[in-house]
């Protein structure tokens, strides 16, 4: 099973390799990491303080009426609606004023998933 588990890492390295000529594919998958780190940290954090400790308003009361299935599907839409902004940016040149349709709120984006993962980590060391 070692062996599977290296080939499938190496794969999935060979992938990264390939794809990572282009830096769409770089800002997405740093999106998903960024926000993968505050949904992870979020749902130990909750289960060790409940939604109380979390910080966000809006994602508190999501998790206490829908649970931890609606936050980690708000936490996809968010992938889903950036990407296609960054896609529709793309395809108009980048350029102007679809620098920013497409630049802005992925930055954002990854930044409120860092600060979101750091805050939560800080909540679960304190």
């Amino acid at each position: 099973m070692a062996g599977r588990g290296s080939s499938t890492v190496a794969s999935l390295a060979w992938t990264v390799h390939r794809r990572g000529a282009s830096f769409g594919f770089l800002r997405l998958l740093t999106l998903f990491l960024a926000q993968a780190l505050d949904l992870a940290t979020f749902s130990v954090m909750v289960a060790r303080h409940g939604a109380a400790a979390e910080a966000n308003p809006l994602v508190s009361n999501l998790f206490d009426t829908f649970g931890l299935p609606a936050v980690a599907f708000a936490k996809l839409a968010l992938i889903v609606m950036i990407g296609a902004l960054c896609v529709a940016a793309s395809s108009r040149g980048s350029r102007g004023i679809w620098s920013m349709v497409g630049g802005l709120p992925l930055a954002l984006a990854i930044a409120a998933g860092i600060i979101g993962g750091i805050t939560n980590a800080a909540v679960l060391l304190g």
